[in-house]
């Protein structure tokens, strides 16, 4: 298991992205480069919400990161999914 500290942004509703907020707890797939994917644990640091055209530091945990290990450094940036559909961006700040 990894955590690292991510400044996320979602998409707003109008350029597809959801039509809700999210909370503690979502786990949306985290695509990095073109190929690819994790699943990840999106936490806030005090019951926070996100919602759709805002933006805030979150910790993100990668239960089974073997296959982004070499994309997990300060400054790389990713792409938020649910299914198909690319909700939002992100990029790493630090690693804990």
């Amino acid at each position: 298991m990894i955590d690292i500290i991510a400044n996320v942004h979602l998409l707003c509703t109008q350029d597809g992205s959801r039509q809700s907020f999210i909370l503690s707890g979502y786990r949306p797939h985290i695509r990095f480069g073109n190929e690819v994917y994790a699943d990840g644990a999106i936490m806030f640091s005090d019951g926070e919400k996100l919602f759709p055209g805002d933006t805030c530091n979150v910790k993100i945990t990668f239960p089974k990161p073997e296959r982004i290990k070499e994309y997990l450094k300060i400054g790389t940036t990713f792409d938020i999914h649910e299914g198909s559909h690319k909700i939002g961006e992100g990029e790493v700040v630090s690693l804990l």
